[in-house]
């Protein structure tokens, strides 16, 4: 089966976080199961383009193919891909469209409904409060009634979460939504080198420490939705009964770097609370496998695949409950917190003190979450709905 995969940025384009690899793995382990891929996207990587080559497709592995239209518009036109996406999609069995808010989204509906195609559609958050009431709400609220709306019974749309699909339903009650969560490559996490915290927290900062007891780890672009303000907050009071802990966040700058900079240096956490900017796999891997805790205070996340990424590593977690891992402290993975400074203090005291096996926190994201078991349910999606 051939299926066009229809994504606004892709692999290379990790400014754009977890969503970017996500896609990538889910690819690749079609294409595994026999499935041709022929992906159509923009040479986008936030404020830059990819260096790679456009308007042809590029062979990735077998079956699994890239074609990145060159963008005249950074992040908001190309001209190629209005006039090529039409005949990617005329050769192809199923169409699997990325996200909501975004010309190649309209495009390729478009263009999918008049060749009677099947089409999923991942909205990946769009959906969210969050979101639809941040930035440019009007033009949102009128894109989804002028262009969604019309074609929504012939969409098969995939939520991410049980929260993404409430979401999807509230805004159009009649949808055909299935939950297919994102997924995670759980044996490229495994084996890793384990080291100390004190070398782990000088090798990533580039520092000289002398002692350093607990590590925290988050990792995201820095954006508002994200809270590091709130895990900065807290930490900070965390820091009164263990002065020396570390809090190493990890991400590009999406609008709010500056703003955390600031804040940390206005309350004195410079030794204490570290921004290393992105970070490639090979960097993650090592700080997931060997910081005591992750923890992430997003305001909205219709996944999160850096939660499940770290409970590959078998790493207890601290998360915001707006969140959808609301099953984590019933099977011991973790806590989850309010959204606010004092709440995320306690959670991170009260993880402290907590016993977590490490094997059962594995066992547990490798059931649910591992690529093989998420590809199977997206592949009967494809041949049964």
């Amino acid at each position: 089966m051939r299926i066009c995969l229809v994504s606004s940025s892709f692999y290379p384009a990790t400014f754009y976080g977890g969503p970017i690899s996500a896609t990538w793995d889910l690819s690749k382990k079609l294409t595994n199961k026999g499935n041709e891929i022929y992906v159509s996207t923009t040479n986008a990587n936030g404020t830059k383009k990819l260096d790679v080559a456009c308007d042809k497709y590029l062979e990735k592995s077998t079956n699994f193919f890239v074609k990145y239209y060159n963008e005249q518009l950074l992040n908001k036109f190309s001209f190629s891909f209005i006039f090529g996406i039409w005949s990617d999609i005329k050769k192809s069995d199923v169409v699997y469209i990325q996200y909501l808010f975004h010309y190649t989204v309209l495009a390729s509906l478009l263009c999918s409904v008049i060749q009677k195609k099947k089409i999923i559609l991942c909205p990946r958050g769009s959906f969210s409060v969050f979101t639809l009431s941040n930035k440019l709400a009007f033009i949102k609220s009128f894109w989804l009634l002028l262009f969604i709306k019309p074609v929504v019974n012939k969409i098969i749309w995939q939520a991410s979460s049980y929260l993404e699909k409430r979401d999807i339903i509230n805004r159009f009650p009649n949808a055909t939504v299935e939950i297919i969560n994102d997924g995670v490559d759980f044996n490229a996490f495994q084996n890793e080198d384990i080291i100390s915290n004190l070398e782990l927290v000088n090798k990533v900062t580039n520092s000289d420490f002398k002692e350093v007891s607990k590590v925290f780890f988050s990792m995201g672009r820095l954006h508002k939705i994200k809270g590091f303000d709130v895990l900065i907050d807290a930490f900070n009071l965390f820091l009164e009964n263990d002065k020396n802990a570390k809090l190493i966040i990890a991400g590009g700058d999406d609008g709010v770097g500056k703003q955390l900079k600031i804040q940390i240096k206005k309350i004195n956490l410079e030794a204490s609370v570290f921004l290393i900017g992105a970070i490639d796999f090979k960097d993650k891997k090592l700080l997931l496998n060997n910081c005591d805790y992750f923890t992430l205070a997003s305001e909205f996340e219709s996944f999160g695949i850096v939660i499940a990424e770290a409970l590959s590593c078998g790493r207890p977690v601290v998360v915001s409950n707006k969140t959808p891992w609301k099953d984590i402290e019933i099977n011991n993975c973790g806590i989850l917190a309010d959204n606010e400074k004092n709440s995320f203090y306690e959670a991170f005291n009260k993880i402290t003190t907590e016993n977590y096996d490490s094997a059962m926190i594995k066992s547990y994201v490798k059931t649910n979450y591992d690529w093989e078991v998420i590809v199977g349910k997206f592949i009967n999606i494809i041949k049964n709905k």
